[in-house]
């Protein structure tokens, strides 16, 4: 199974080396939790965590 970094900028996960929803190249194994956006307009899980675009997101992201 491959490997999943999150981003630690915006938390999205990627199996990639950039995120695709900010660009970041700031990756990193290190997260823990995920929380999946279908609708983010209509969700309220997704406005109080703060996202605005569909996809997977980590919980909480280690600084390192």
């Amino acid at each position: 199974m491959p490997k999943v970094k999150a981003c630690k900028r915006c938390r999205a996960l990627t199996q990639g080396d950039v995120c695709p929803l900010c660009g970041s190249r700031e990756l990193t194994f290190n997260w823990e939790g995920v929380v999946a956006v279908l609708d983010p307009e209509r969700s309220e899980v997704a406005r109080r965590l703060g996202y605005e675009r569909s996809g997977l997101y980590a919980l909480r992201v280690a600084e390192e």
